[in-house]
């Protein structure tokens, strides 16, 4: 169902950023930018959990595989498959429903990007050419510090900045004019368009908030140089807060004041006293959250959505009436407590660990056909005995389609593994 994928790509997006996290962290003690982590953790975000569902296919009738001594299966479908089951005209709906406030959500997302792409078109057209020290810029009523323009970014001031001492209004314009070389202002359309893409999901939110914060950090990085003084130009980012108008879209010297005292601590926190050992550590993290991201069950939360009823297919059956797993709403799976193999004696005292995958059918009252029982990989014709003979005391909860059982060809993998 459409809430198990959403809750899926939600999860997945929030380990993305943790990496992003830790790996900026790591950039941070390192005294490099920030960015890159959080553009990166933005775009797989939003493009792998629509991708993975619309073209990647998980392995032909697979189940959650499971072990002799347990089974596993992807995180917010283990969750979901304790919750009450659904209709399948119910769940039909609720999808329905969720593809339409998405569809609203993103709209409505859309016409805010427009119209902020609309009022900094309106800002440069009022606005008249100038220069302050030696720059060509625009100079506009009350707007800005600020960059205009994704394709062809110019600095926008104030009229009342050149007001100011000199050392200051060159910091304004060198932290601007940083602002145009790095093409900061296509990273803010890139954060735009990300969550207007999938408004529901918090993860891509935080991340577009922390590449914002990002790019104001590596900003304020390139525009201090050795013999600045850091509380002079935070002193100047508080004055510049207190009078400057925001528009989205325009990356702003003092963009957001909920921002600027992480800025401003950024600017002033010296190095750890151990970088290496600190940026291990956090490179540590940050691996490990990609790990579980990238898990096959992370994986199936994403391209294997359909947990409980779902949709009505319209797909036939073979003759002899027996789906496939893709055919039918509510697969086939193990029931709680049905007999696993016996371990091979010889096998477990010589500590050989193995695996087989095989092929048959399940019936209406959850039980295997002996019958239709195929090996399909094996790395011990001993594990194959085991499962053989433990299969027609094996129960299954059956598969569903349309509110019936039905019949259903699975292939099932048996894990063999010593406990260490």
């Amino acid at each position: 169902m459409m809430p198990v994928w959403m809750a899926g790509a939600a999860l997945f997006g929030g380990l993305m950023g943790v990496a992003a996290l830790a790996s900026e962290s790591v950039a941070r003690v390192l005294a490099r930018q920030g960015r890159a982590p959080w553009v990166v953790a933005l775009v797989v975000s939003v493009a792998w959990p629509i991708v993975a569902v619309t073209w990647v296919q998980p392995a032909p009738a697979r189940l959650a595989t499971v072990r002799v001594f347990g089974e596993s299966r992807g995180v917010v479908r283990a969750v979901a498959a304790q919750l009450p089951r659904v209709s399948s005209e119910a769940s039909t709906r609720t999808n329905a429903t969720l593809l339409g406030a998405w569809a609203l959500a993103s709209l409505l997302m859309g016409v805010r990007v427009m119209r902020a792409q609309w009022s900094l078109a309106r800002l440069s057209r009022d606005a008249r050419e100038g220069a302050l020290d030696g720059e060509r810029l625009l100079i506009t009523e009350g707007f800005g510090p600020a960059v205009i323009g994704a394709v062809r970014p110019r600095v926008a001031i104030p009229d009342w900045l050149r007001d100011l001492d000199a050392p200051l209004r060159r910091l304004v314009l060198r932290h601007e004019r940083a602002h145009c070389d790095a093409h900061d202002p296509m990273l803010a359309w890139l954060a735009e368009i990300a969550v207007a893409l999938v408004p529901w999901n918090p993860a891509v939110w935080w991340q577009a908030r922390r590449l914002r914060l990002a790019i104001e950090v590596d900003c304020d990085q390139r525009t201090l140089r050795p013999g600045d003084d850091v509380v002079t130009y935070s002193q100047l980012l508080l004055l510049i807060a207190q009078r400057q108008q925001t528009v989205r879209l325009a990356p702003m010297l003092a963009e957001s004041t909920t921002h600027l005292s992480v800025r401003i601590t950024a600017m002033q926190q010296p190095r750890p006293a151990h970088p290496l050992r600190t940026s291990l550590a956090l490179g540590a993290v940050a691996v490990v959250a990609l790990v579980v991201a990238c898990s096959p069950a992370m994986r199936d939360d994403i391209t294997r959505p359909n947990t409980g009823a779902s949709a009505s297919l319209t797909m036939s059956p073979s003759k002899d009436g027996v789906y496939f797993e893709y055919q039918v709403e509510q697969p086939a799976q193990p029931d709680t407590g049905s007999r696993a193999p016996i371990y091979p004696a010889a096998l477990l005292g010589a500590r050989i660990e193995g695996q087989v995958r095989v092929q048959f059918v399940v019936d209406t009252m959850g039980r295997a056909d002996p019958a239709s029982f195929k090996v399909l990989r094996a790395s011990d014709e001993r594990f194959v005995a085991s499962v053989r003979e433990a299969l027609p005391e094996m129960r299954f909860v059956p598969a569903q389609t349309g509110g019936r059982k039905v019949k259903q060809l699975v292939q099932q993998p048996f894990m063999f593994s010593v406990a260490k």
